[in-house]
């Protein structure tokens, strides 16, 4: 089959390899991968090692990108949206019951969502997170995320998510929260 890609299991590349080869527009970013020009709402976009995040839709409609992070993990952020039926290779679910509201607090699941997706990173897992377009609240958790695990100012880490999905927007409410969240940390 033209276009298909077959990985090995004994020489298999990793994510972030596989990702450079299946698409040459993708540019490589503080050591990760940024999608440059993949900014569509129903693509899965890969933000660090063991992370991706996307819209609900996008498990489903970018089955490419799936195959060849092969998660082991979904997080559903989207209060309204039913248990997402999972992709062959996710052995975890976690949903996190939050809607987009500028008066949602996320605060209370920020902690525990970071420290999931790092969980699953160092048992050599991959997480996609999502919420029903990945625009808001899966944003959010990844900015939370790499504040937390990998270091990042709130700016920094907004920044680079932005880099790899350029329609990403967080509402104000979130904004503030993770501000907060930043602070938590520069006081340590």
């Amino acid at each position: 089959m033209a276009g298909t890609m077959v990985l090995s299991r004994c020489s298999q590349p990793s994510a972030a390899e596989t990702l450079q080869q299946h698409d040459r527009r993708r540019v490589p970013a503080n050591g990760t991968i940024a999608v440059i020009d993949k900014s569509d709402l129903f693509s899965v976009s890969y933000i660090c090692p063991g992370l991706a995040l996307c819209g609900a839709l996008s498990i489903y409609t970018d089955k490419e990108t799936v195959a060849i992070l092969q998660p082991t993990f979904l997080i559903n952020c989207a209060d309204e949206l039913p248990d997402t039926p999972l992709p062959d290779t996710v052995h975890r679910y976690h949903k996190v019951p939050v809607t987009d509201t500028t008066v949602t607090d996320l605060r209370p699941h920020m902690d525990a969502v970071a420290d999931l997706i790092h969980q699953e990173y160092i048992s050599g897992g991959t997480t996609i997170i999502h919420c029903a377009a990945g625009v808001s609240r899966s944003a959010a958790f990844c900015i939370a995320y790499l504040v937390k695990y990998r270091g990042m100012t709130m700016s920094n880490a907004y920044h680079h998510v932005t880099k790899c999905r350029p329609c990403i927007n967080p509402n104000p409410g979130f904004i503030k929260q993770l501000l907060e969240f930043e602070g938590k940390f520069r006081e340590e």
